[in-house]
């Protein structure tokens, strides 16, 4: 994970992702058919969305549409200062890298999701499914130069990683593509509330509740979320923790209140999971 373009292509190539513990995202089953490049979605107001931790496009895949998410590069251990003296001790680069890069943190978001659904006999659908990742050959990397994108953007030339790291694949995830979107009312709202404390239940937080995150009234983006076990979570002091444990349903309220309505009554209940190593202590 912390080596160089050779050990990116390696991990890219293989079967499933990230090389952790914990849950693992399967490569998209199509990975080495052409991709049509359809659209830009991720703009606002007409203009390429530059921050965030990627770009997004209308694809067709073998004669299907999907949204392709495309991720940019980051730097392993980028989050090592929020350790503490125990953590840095112990938590290696390649760890923090699986757990806090955005792709490999949609990776473990997503398969946590397949497998707690695969388990629990789930039919219902509230969050827009993800269908594996896959690197983008030479030819579509071409595609996204020609919109003025790099990949490398957040990263400073003369930065170690990146003098090691140039010229990996770039990393990609097929998602579902939603067409249409639907007005974030009181009742879109609590069917939102109902995923994310699912979520919640299944020892995934989200982290990132934004609009630009939301269509069609399903999450799109779990590319800041922590999936247990999580090398930070771990070392986070319990009376700390016990605030985090919320953050997702508080972080929801606040965009309701910036959408300018509210609901009835609020949307919290007691604690989904106990600080305690992420156990559950309720399954509401």
């Amino acid at each position: 994970m912390a080596g160089d373009a050779e050990e990116n292509r390696r991990l890219l190539s293989g079967l499933e992702l990230p090389e952790c513990e914990g849950p693992k995202l399967k490569a998209f089953p199509h990975r080495n058919s052409p991709i049509t490049w359809l659209e830009w979605i991720n703009q606002t107001d007409g203009k390429p969305l530059r921050g965030g931790e990627g770009f997004v496009f209308k694809v067709e895949i073998d004669s299907k549409i999907y949204a392709l998410k495309v991720f940019k590069f980051f730097i392993p251990w980028r989050h090592r200062h929020t350790l503490g003296s125990v953590a840095r001790r112990t938590v290696t680069d390649d760890e923090l890298g699986f757990h806090t890069d955005p792709f490999y943190a949609e990776c473990r978001a997503y398969g946590q999701i397949e497998a707690r659904r695969k388990k629990q006999g789930l039919k219902r659908k509230d969050i827009a499914d993800c269908y594996g990742f896959l690197a983008l050959t030479k030819a579509d990397e071409e595609v996204l130069v020609k919109y003025g994108i790099d990949l490398w953007c957040d990263i400073p030339l003369d930065d170690e990683y990146r003098e090691r790291a140039e010229g990996s694949p770039a990393r990609a995830l097929v998602k579902e593509y939603i067409e249409e979107d639907v007005t974030m009312d009181e009742r879109t709202v609590k069917r939102i509330a109902k995923s994310i404390k699912w979520m919640n239940r299944n020892k995934i937080l989200v982290v990132d509740i934004l609009p630009r995150n939301f269509k069609g009234g399903y999450l799109l983006d779990f590319g800041t979320s922590w999936t247990w076990p999580h090398c930070i979570w771990r070392y986070i002091p319990p009376h700390r923790m016990r605030s985090l444990v919320t953050i997702d349903i508080v972080r929801l309220e606040e965009l309701v209140e910036d959408l300018g309505f509210g609901t009835r009554r609020s949307l919290r209940s007691r604690p989904i999971f106990s600080p305690d190593l992420g156990s559950e202590v309720s399954s509401e």
